[in-house]
């Protein structure tokens, strides 16, 4: 398995996609902070934090990170489709499952430190602001550390959206309806995104609740995104397999 990850690595642009999440996690941020410094004069004392992580991390969430992921997992896979690597691959009794595997770490190896450097900016401008820091900052890093597992079943269902499509650009527009989906669920109904793929980093990050899990929340987000991440990395193997 070493072997499969330490090729992946090196294959991998992985200067090109920390540019790209560097530009997404900018320009949500410009959406959400604007937002907020707008509005911060009418804030009660005491919110700002909440108020600011609220703002920042749910034009993040729910807007730019799914596609964004979407490009990352798109880029991984794409040169074994581009090059026909698969085939030969396939034919040289290369594994697919351990293939997929480690083309699923070393994108989220990479989405680590995207998803720190929003919480960096979270940082910068409390500091900007002038807002105090306090233990809610240490939620944040804990609900940071938690938007890994949530990132890693987005990136599954999106590894079997390109396989299936073979579509740099279909894949990427099934993850913009994903994201809008999960705008539709806000209105309808809010507690349908605790098992919404595409909603499980706003969860994790707690864009909307602004308050940490309870237990019964932690088991269910947990479970939610295990059950994704297993079901899609299945799936992606046999239609890997299928067109090998």
């Amino acid at each position: 398995m070493r072997h499969y990850i330490s090729a992946e690595w090196k294959k991998l642009n992985k200067i090109q996609l920390l540019i790209i999440g560097v530009v997404f996690v900018a320009l949500s941020s410009f959406i959400g902070l604007g937002t907020y410094f707008a509005n911060q004069s009418v804030l009660i004392d005491g919110t700002q934090d909440k108020v600011m992580w609220g703002q920042l991390t749910f034009y993040y969430t729910q807007i730019l990170n799914p596609p964004m992921l979407a490009i990352f997992i798109a880029i991984s896979l794409i040169q074994e489709f581009e090059r026909k690597n698969l085939e030969m691959l396939y034919s040289n009794a290369v594994s697919i499952k351990k293939l997929l595997i480690s083309k699923l770490f070393t994108v989220t190896a990479l989405v680590i430190p995207i998803q720190f450097l929003v919480l960096i900016v979270y940082i910068v401008a409390l500091k900007v602001a002038n807002v105090e820091l306090s233990s809610f900052v240490l939620l944040t890093l804990k609900w940071t550390l938690l938007s890994i597992l949530s990132s890693l079943s987005i990136l599954c269902i999106q590894a079997f959206a390109y396989a299936k499509t073979r579509s740099f650009g279909q894949s990427i527009g099934i993850s913009a309806l994903g994201a809008m989906g999960g705008f539709v669920l806000l209105f309808l109904n809010e507690n349908l995104n605790k098992f919404y793929p595409y909603s499980q980093l706003m969860i994790a990050l707690r864009s909307r609740a602004l308050e940490d899990f309870s237990l019964l929340e932690l088991t269910i987000f947990i479970f939610v995104n295990l059950l994704f991440s297993v079901i899609f990395y299945r799936l992606t193997c046999y239609e890997l397999e299928k067109r090998g």
